[in-house]
């Protein structure tokens, strides 16, 4: 089974709901600009103001291979996850198997589809570089894709959890070594 070498990594905080990934992602895989035809999904949470990219994780033990009746989804040379639309029989079985509701079927085939990491393009995902403004959607290698979560979790707990400042400048961490 190959493994993946780049992931696409996600940053809700930085999607602003443009939907630009989903134009690119069904332009170059249909040749037609529809956000049903896209193998990732921006999903919308307006009432907080929140907009979160949904794309194929392609998981190592992958559920929606599994339970596949037809053997219709399977492992592509670059290590995405995709469906094989002559076996696909249209039964929906991986899209309720996705623990992430990325696999989604395709209203013109009624066949599944999710993100192939736009494999044989040289350019990488169009998806991401459709968002190279916000930079929501990065193409990084998969060791670092740990260190890029990481480094954005760091700097939002930094912030939540600063010590309040004191006069003086002096921080107040909440103890004390007096005795």
């Amino acid at each position: 089974m190959p493994k993946q070498s780049k992931v696409i990594v996600i940053d809700p905080s930085k999607c602003t709901g443009c939907h630009s990934c989903e134009m690119a992602c069904s332009i170059k895989h249909t040749g037609k600009c529809s956000t049903y035809l896209s193998n990732i999904r921006v999903h919308e949470f307006r009432d907080v103001n929140t907009f979160v990219p949904i794309s194929c994780m392609a998981c190592e033990d992958a559920v929606c291979m599994k339970v596949c009746p037809m053997d219709a989804r399977v492992r592509l040379s670059n290590g995405s996850v995709g469906t094989n639309e002559t076996r696909c029989i249209g039964c929906r079985s991986c899209t309720y198997a996705c623990p992430f509701g990325a696999v989604m079927v395709n209203p013109e085939t009624g066949k599944t589809m999710s993100c192939d990491l736009c494999q044989g393009d040289d350019g990488g995902p169009w998806c991401v570089r459709a968002c190279a403004m916000q930079k929501a959607l990065q193409y990084v290698d998969v060791l670092d894709s740990a260190r890029v979560k990481g480094r954005n979790w760091a700097v939002a707990l930094k912030e939540e959890h600063r010590p309040p400042e004191q006069e003086g400048g002096e921080k107040d961490f909440g103890f004390s070594f007096n005795v």
